[in-house]
């Protein structure tokens, strides 16, 4: 019989093959090399993502329009000036299997569309002052995207398997190949839009996390977060206390060996701070973008 591992890497070549077959024929080489993390991220393709929004994957991503409905002439177009607004409100993360989001590459539509979370709703019912239905359209290329990058990472993460010699032998591996599996770590890291890195022997490897944080996201917040404090609206001493828990993250952010509890601690603080603001839109924006950050 063949090698499964083989198998994997020539189905995830051919852009015709099943991705749900593919992601099968991967739990089955996960868990019988007992490479947990790696199932679990299987696992979530093929049934969901139930886990909070923040934590779905970048690649789950869409950016589209935003449609709401109207008695009178059906689903119209939102528009909206405030460029802060618009870049939260018109990208939402899909968390349905990837059988679904096949189904929709596979419809006639060229269109796809999905029904904004309660947030992105309410955030938008404030701001037109009216309750009302939204919706998000997008491009069927995007729904593409996301199965081409799952296909991508079965592709790499079967190509380290046969680096480090395992190969299997139609269904099953030798007790040997289970040894050196065991030796190396095939984390699952999200990355910020590419897909996810199969990280292996990480003890000689450089990644910018610190216990599931990215750091890259924190300095893109605080970046974001500076250019806008002057008009959020705080009061001088609330204003003061974010400016200092600003400092303390740029300090760690320049440091050889940030620590994640002092940047956690800081993000805390300035989490408070925007949620003690109310009737502000532009706190509302950053505090969604804050809800990115594994904190």
């Amino acid at each position: 019989m063949g090698s499964i591992v083989q198998e994997l890497q020539m189905e995830a070549m051919r852009s015709t093959s099943n991705i749900s077959d593919l992601l099968r024929k991967s739990m089955v080489v996960a868990r019988k090399l007992k490479i947990i993390e790696f199932e679990q991220w299987v696992n979530q393709e093929l049934n969901g993502f139930k886990v909070p929004r923040n934590e779905i994957p970048e690649y789950r991503e869409v950016v589209g329009k935003i449609q709401w409905f109207n008695a009178y002439h059906g689903w119209s177009p939102v528009i909206i000036e405030d460029e802060e607004i618009l870049d939260i409100v018109s990208k939402c993360k899909i968390a349905q299997p990837i059988t679904e989001i096949e189904d929709l590459v596979k419809s006639d539509s060229e269109y796809l569309v999905i029904h904004l979370p309660q947030g992105q709703q309410n955030l938008l019912s404030k701001l037109l002052n009216e309750i009302a239905e939204f919706r998000l359209t997008f491009g069927k290329s995007q729904a593409q995207r996301m199965i081409d990058i799952v296909r991508n990472i079965i592709l790499e993460w079967s190509l380290k398997l046969e680096e480090d010699g395992i190969m299997g032998e139609g269904l099953s591996f030798s007790k040997e190949e289970k040894q050196e599996a065991s030796k190396h770590d095939y984390t699952v890291v999200i990355g910020n839009a590419t897909g996810v890195q199969i990280q292996q022997n990480t003890q000689n490897s450089n990644q910018t996390m610190i216990n599931e944080m990215d750091l890259g996201k924190v300095s893109t917040f605080i970046s974001t977060l500076k250019e806008n404090l002057n008009q959020i609206g705080l009061q001088e001493d609330s204003q003061q206390t974010v400016e200092t828990e600003i400092a303390t993250i740029t300090t760690q952010l320049g440091a050889t060996q940030p620590k994640s509890s002092v940047i956690n601690q800081s993000l805390q603080t300035i989490r408070n701070v925007l949620e003690g603001i109310t009737g502000s839109l532009l706190a509302s924006g950053l505090l969604h973008e804050l809800s990115k950050i594994n904190m």
